[in-house]
């Protein structure tokens, strides 16, 4: 599992290139451009974590993170991403679930 509590930096993700790219595409769709997303992300702290086949889900914020959805969207090479909101000011877990961990979302 690799966890990270600020914006990421998509060459150090424990990912496929192409899973990371479409990643990124991903986090940044909501704002103009990478300095306004990486603004928000220091205004309001949110945290990647990316599931390995091999890890437990029975961390208190992938168990969030499953629980309560804002949304869950494919991503390439069958991985999925799923986005929690935390609370008022728009934090949240975003969770990238691996192919072989899809039995795990709701």
């Amino acid at each position: 599992m690799q966890t990270i509590n600020h914006w990421p930096d998509i060459t150090k993700l424990a990912l496929p290139k192409t899973v990371a790219q479409d990643l990124y595409r991903q986090l940044l769709e909501p704002f103009e451009d990478e300095l306004s997303a990486k603004e928000f992300w220091i205004e309001a702290p949110s945290t990647l974590i990316i599931l390995e086949p091999q890890d437990s889900i029975e961390d208190d914020e992938i168990k969030f993170a499953l629980t309560y959805p804002e949304y869950t969207t494919p991503l390439d090479l069958n991985y999925q991403l799923m986005l929690a909101i935390t609370n008022d000011s728009g934090s949240g877990i975003y969770l990238v679930i691996p192919p072989e961990l899809s039995h795990i979302i709701p």
